[in-house]
C-alpha cells in the first residue's frame, strides 16, 4: 500500500521506462541504507560513498549504469559530485533556456519591461512555451537576433511559433525555421505566445530573441505622415493631413470636389465618403487555395494575391483598377508546388524534369500479364501543359539529386528527392558534415613528412598589449589540440588554465591556429587559419596536482574551413579502446621550444609509442623517485625510437592519435595504411598530460595521456 501511495504522490517519476530499467520509482522512494559514516548520497537510489569516492548503490540493478542510474542530465553539465536523490539536483549547469534539476524545463510566463528568450542547443523531441506580458496599455515587440533550427519550407519539423495573445489557442502571427532571421514581431495587445518545437531527427543551434514593450504608435502606423494619437480605450487612432483619408490615412482624396457631406446631427457636424472621379472595378474571383489583400495606398487601387502553404502563384501578382473600369492582367491561380529545400553551400544539387513515376503494384502486373495490351491511360497521353512558377517553386514530381560538394565531407539525409502531390518534397533534409579522421595522403615509410590536418596549435599572449595591433612576438605556442569539428577543439587542461588552477584563461589570451605543416607560418604556400576562441570549457573534474582529468574543449568564434589541410578528427570509443590497448599509437604535436637546428623548416614531430599496462607505468616512476597514481583517465605508453624520430612527448604537449584499424587489431607492427589509400579512420586516443622533469629523452621512459575516450559524452556535449 505504501508502494502505491508513492506512485500518486510522485508522478514527476520517468516512464515506463524506468521501471523496465531499474525497478518501481516508488520503491526507490522507501529505500533507506545505513552508510558506515551515517552520511547518505546517492544517484538513483541512496548509496554510500566507498574508499575511492564512488557511488555504492544499496541495491544492484541490472540495466542500469552507476554513473547514470536511470537519471540523465539532459540540457546541462553533469557533475558526478551532485547527490540529487538528497538535494533533487544532479546538473551542475543549465545550458541557457533551460532549468531544473534535470535540465529539462523551459519556458514560462515572463512579466516585464524588456528582456530576452534564448534555447541554446536545443535537444530533439523539446516543446517550450513562454508567454511575455508587458503593462497596458502598451504591446509587445519581438526581434529574432539568431535564429538556426532545421530548414523546412513549412517549418513542419523544429519551429518556433509566434501568436498574438497570452495562449496556445491564440491567433498565429508566424512560424519560423531555418536560418534567416525574420522581421520584427508586434502583438496587438499586451502579450505574446511563443512556442518552441523540436522532433526527434536533429538539432541546431537554437535562437535568441529580445523583446521589450511599445506604445500602439512606435511602430508607425498611420501612412503619408499622419499622426498617432493614443486614446484612453488603448488604442490609435491616426490624424491624416489634408489629401488623406482612412483609419491609417491610407486613400488619397483626388479633389476635394469628389468629397460629398453626409451630414449626421447638425449640419455643422459632417463626415466625408470618397467617390471615385472615375469607373469603379468589379469585385475580383475568388482565388482558390489563396486570397488577395488591397495594397495600402495604391493609387489607382491595386490588388495583390497570395497561395496558401504547398502551392504557389502562377499569373500576374499584382492588378491595378484601371480607368476604364477593368483590371489590368490576368486572374492568377493557385497550383501545387514545392518550394524548393534550402541547403548549405556545402551541398551540391542537380534539378530534374518533372516525370511522374509508374509504380507496377501486384494488379497492375496481374492485369497486364492477363492483357498484354492493357497500358495505363497516363501512357497513352501527351504531358500536360505545365504552369509557368515564381522563382524558387517547382513543379509536382521534379526531383532533385544531392551530393556533398567536396570530399572532405559526408552527406547527411535523402540523396534524392521528389516534389509530391501534397506539395511536401519526399525523403530528409539534406546537409553535408566534414569528415572525420580521413588521411588520404598519409606515407607510413615517412611520418615525419605528413602533414596532420586536425592538428591545432595553442597560442598564448606573452603580454597584455590592448588597442594594438598583433605582433607575431605577442604569441607563444605552448601546446597541441584536436580539431574535432568545425568550432570545437580538445585540448588539455593544463594548456589552458592558470598553473595550479582550475580556471580557464581569459579568451583573449589565447588563439588557435589549424592548417600549419611548418612551425613558421610565412614558410606556408596558403596561410594557416587564425581563429579566434570564444569560450573554454574545462572539466568539472580537474585535479590541476594529480592531473587527473586533465581536459578541456575550446569552442572558437571563427568557423574552420574545412579542406584538405584542415579536418576534424573522430573521437575514439571506449570499448574500441579495450580492444587495442595492447597496440600501438601515433603522437604528434608541436614542441613549445623551437628547435635551433631546423630553423624555419620544422615541423611537427611524430612518433611511435607502445601503450603500456597501468603497474609497470607507476612502478617505473616510483623508482625513478617521482611516486605517481595513474588513475583510470590515463593511459602510459613508451615511445619507438625506430620509427623515423626521437622525440620526446612529454616535452611536446601533445596528441596521441590511433591509425585507422586493420583486420588483426593486435598486430604489433607499424601503421599499415598505405600511401595514397584511406583504409579507415584515424582516432583521438589520448592528450599528452605529464611526463618526467628531465633534461635527456630516455624512450624508455613512460609518458602520461589523458584517456579521452572516457570523456567522449562530455566533450561531444560541448561540440554542439
Amino acid at each position: 500500500s505504501l508502494c502505491l501511495d508513492y506512485r500518486y504522490l510522485y508522478h514527476h517519476c520517468p516512464g515506463p521506462e524506468w521501471n523496465v530499467m531499474c525497478r518501481g520509482c516508488c520503491e526507490y522512494d522507501v529505500i533507506r541504507c545505513k552508510c558506515p559514516r551515517g552520511h547518505h548520497v546517492g544517484y538513483a537510489v541512496p548509496c554510500c560513498r566507498n574508499a575511492v569516492n564512488e557511488c555504492d548503490p544499496c541495491i544492484i540493478h541490472p540495466g542500469c549504469s552507476i554513473f547514470e542510474n536511470c537519471k540523465r542530465c539532459n540540457n546541462g553539465t553533469w557533475s558526478a559530485q551532485d547527490d540529487f536523490f538528497i538535494s533533487g539536483e544532479y546538473c551542475s549547469e543549465c545550458r541557457p533556456g533551460w532549468s531544473g534539476g534535470d535540465c529539462m524545463k523551459c519556458g514560462g510566463v515572463i512579466h516585464k519591461k524588456q528582456g530576452h528568450l534564448v534555447l541554446e542547443s536545443y535537444p530533439n523531441n523539446a516543446r517550450c512555451e513562454w508567454t511575455i506580458q508587458v503593462d497596458r496599455p502598451f504591446a509587445v515587440e519581438l526581434r529574432f537576433m539568431m535564429l538556426s533550427l532545421e530548414f523546412h519550407h513549412s517549418c513542419q519539423y523544429d519551429y518556433v511559433e509566434v501568436r498574438d495573445g497570452d495562449s496556445i489557442s491564440s491567433r498565429v502571427i508566424g512560424r519560423f525555421c531555418g536560418n534567416s532571421r525574420p522581421p520584427p514581431v508586434y502583438s496587438s495587445g499586451s502579450s505574446l505566445h511563443v512556442l518552441f518545437v523540436s522532433d526527434g531527427y536533429k538539432n541546431f543551434d537554437g535562437f535568441f530573441a529580445t523583446f521589450q514593450e511599445i506604445s500602439a504608435c512606435s511602430s508607425s502606423p498611420c501612412f503619408h505622415d499622419g499622426t498617432c494619437i493614443l486614446d484612453s480605450s488603448h488604442t490609435y487612432r491616426c490624424a491624416c493631413l489634408g489629401g488623406y483619408t482612412g483609419k491609417n490615412c491610407e486613400h488619397a482624396v483626388e479633389s476635394y470636389r469628389d468629397l460629398k457631406p453626409i451630414f449626421q446631427g447638425s449640419p455643422g457636424n459632417s463626415k466625408y465618403t470618397i467617390t471615385q472621379g472615375k469607373k469603379s472595378c468589379p469585385p475580383l474571383p475568388h482565388l482558390h487555395h489563396g486570397y488577395h489583400r488591397v495594397v495600402p495606398g495604391a493609387k489607382p487601387e491595386a490588388v495583390e494575391f497570395f497561395c496558401n502553404h504547398s502551392y504557389a502563384l502562377s499569373g500576374d501578382a499584382l492588378r491595378s483598377c484601371q480607368s476604364d473600369g477593368t483590371w489590368s492582367g490576368r486572374q492568377p491561380v493557385c497550383v501545387r508546388a514545392c518550394r524548393e529545400p534550402k541547403v548549405s553551400e556545402l551541398v551540391r544539387q542537380r534539378v530534374l524534369p518533372p516525370q511522374a513515376p509508374f509504380r507496377k503494384t501486384p494488379v497492375h502486373k496481374l492485369y497486364s500479364g492477363l492483357s498484354p495490351n492493357l497500358q495505363s491511360d497516363s501512357h497513352t497521353k501527351g504531358p500536360p501543359a505545365l504552369s509557368s512558377l515564381p522563382q524558387g517553386f517547382h513543379q509536382l514530381y521534379t526531383h532533385i539529386e544531392y551530393e556533398c560538394a567536396s570530399q572532405y565531407y559526408q552527406h547527411f539525409g535523402s540523396s534524392r528527392r521528389t516534389c509530391l502531390k501534397t506539395g511536401k518534397w519526399s525523403g530528409r533534409h539534406v546537409s553535408c558534415s566534414p569528415v572525420c579522421g580521413k588521411h588520404p595522403t598519409f606515407d607510413p615509410e615517412r611520418p615525419a613528412d605528413s602533414h596532420w590536418p586536425w592538428l591545432a596549435a595553442i597560442y598564448r599572449r606573452s603580454n597584455n598589449r590592448v588597442g594594438k595591433k598583433d605582433l607575431e612576438s605577442d604569441w607563444q605556442l605552448v601546446c597541441s589540440g584536436v580539431l574535432v569539428n568545425q568550432r570545437s577543439v580538445v585540448v588539455a587542461a593544463h594548456c589552458v588554465t592558470e598553473l595550479g588552477k582550475v580556471y580557464p584563461l581569459e579568451t583573449a589570451k589565447l588563439k588557435v591556429v589549424v592548417g600549419k605543416h611548418f612551425r613558421e607560418d610565412q614558410r606556408e604556400d596558403k596561410g594557416p587559419q587564425h581563429l579566434r576562441v570564444d569560450s573554454i570549457a574545462v572539466h568539472e573534474n580537474y585535479d590541476p596536482h594529480v592531473l587527473d582529468s586533465d581536459v578541456a574543449v575550446i569552442r572558437l568564434l571563427d568557423k574552420a574551413k574545412i579542406g584538405e589541410k584542415v579536418a576534424p578528427l573522430c573521437l575514439s570509443d571506449s570499448q574500441e579502446d579495450l580492444e587495442t590497448t595492447s597496440e600501438q599509437g601515433l603522437v604528434t604535436g608541436w614542441s613549445p621550444v623551437p628547435d635551433p637546428s631546423l630553423g624555419p623548416e620544422e615541423k611537427a614531430r611524430v612518433g611511435l609509442v607502445h601503450l603500456a599496462h597501468v603497474v609497470p607505468c607507476e612502478q617505473q616512476y616510483a623508482r625513478n623517485g617521482v611516486p605517481v597514481s595513474v588513475t583510470d583517465n590515463m593511459l602510459c605508453a613508451s615511445q619507438k625510437p625506430d620509427y623515423g624520430s626521437n622525440i620526446c612527448p612529454s616535452d611536446m604537449g601533445g596528441i596521441l592519435i590511433l591509425p585507422p584499424l586493420t583486420d588483426s587489431r593486435t598486430s604489433s607492427h607499424r601503421p599499415s595504411q598505405g600511401k595514397g589509400e584511406d583504409k579507415g579512420r584515424w582516432r583521438l586516443l589520448g592528450l599528452v598530460s605529464f611526463g618526467y622533469d628531465q633534461g635527456e629523452c630516455d624512450p624508455d621512459l613512460y609518458t602520461v595521456y589523458t584517456h579521452v575516450a572516457n570523456f567522449k559524452d562530455w566533450v561531444e556535449g560541448r561540440m554542439k
